[in-house]
């Protein structure tokens, strides 16, 4: 069946003409997909990509292409028999600025989904390379803006260098998750909605706290929040940051004291609420 030209059709323009609305062209959204090839390449040497080709999560995490990945150096200078060996990164740390400041994330980084801690690094003294396979640590700067595990630099030198040995990528990829095709652009500049919540966020926020009975999903955490007094202390926290989209798979309950410890989520320790929580569970934060 073939459709009628609809901008001919008399009552659909004199409805567009009432709703002042313009013609606009339709362009649908591009979406960019891994090659069999890049995948393999993302999870064994990494791919060396300009850094608009990477996206920064709301929760400070990196996708490209749908996958999340982690960042690291490369190229690592020999000395002599001296050479340093650089940390890698699961977020856009306060290490990443500054190298962003100095001009050097484009050109050093690369991105992968290799997760067991082994990467590929090129040794270069007098010009030569030579290619080698290298166990290299996670960045405590990332660990401290992801909060991850409680992490913080606060903690004593033991404490820290005990995290930075037990950090297993395979355990970040399955709590944090590797494919994130949810997170492509939507919609472009001018079609996005307001980032509000929807009219039925806190009926379905309610129905989802009811049927994962009131506990904080953080696994380090998991605080039973389901005593009467103490539901106001459980958030549902939108993962990707999109506040309209409240499907069950876009919402993480967490209680008020790791919803603040999420990206961009740090003013929630100014409210009272947070003042009255840390003071009547403050086991909790001796735990960590």
């Amino acid at each position: 069946m073939k459709l009628p030209d609809f901008l001919t059709d008399h009552d659909l323009n004199e409805l567009r003409k009432t709703m002042q609305a313009e013609l606009g062209r339709y362009q649908p959204a591009s979406l960019s997909i891994l090659t069999a090839e890049e995948i393999e390449q993302l999870q064994t040497e990494g791919i060396e990509i300009p850094i608009d080709n990477v996206q920064v999560l709301n929760d400070g995490t990196f996708i490209y292409k749908g996958r999340r990945v982690i960042v690291h150096i490369r190229d690592v200078a020999e000395y002599g028999d001296r050479y340093t060996l650089p940390k890698f990164h699961l977020a856009m740390c306060s290490t990443l600025e500054t190298m962003m400041e100095k001009g050097k994330y484009q050109k050093r980084y690369v991105v992968s989904t290799r997760d067991d801690g082994i990467f590929k690094i090129h040794r270069i003294r007098n010009e030569k390379i030579r290619k080698s396979d290298e166990r290299l640590d996670i960045c405590q700067n990332c660990l401290e803006q992801l909060h991850y595990e409680g992490f913080s630099l606060q903690m004593n030198s033991q404490k820290r260098t005990m995290a930075v040995q037990k950090f297993s990528i395979k355990s970040f990829f399955d709590e944090f998750g590797r494919s994130c095709v949810w997170a492509t652009p939507k919609y472009d500049d001018l079609h996005a909605p307001p980032n509000l919540y929807s009219v039925h966020f806190y009926r379905i926020a309610k129905a989802i706290k009811e049927q994962r009975g009131y506990r904080c999903q953080n696994s380090t955490c998991q605080l039973d929040l389901s005593h009467p007094d103490d539901r106001r202390f459980l958030h549902a926290h939108h993962i990707d940051g999109d506040k309209s989209d409240s499907h069950p798979s876009n919402i993480r309950l967490l209680c008020i004291g790791c919803h603040a410890d999420q990206f961009q989520h740090s003013h929630l320790r100014d409210s009272p609420d947070y003042a009255q929580f840390i003071s009547k569970f403050a086991y909790r934060k001796k735990a960590n």
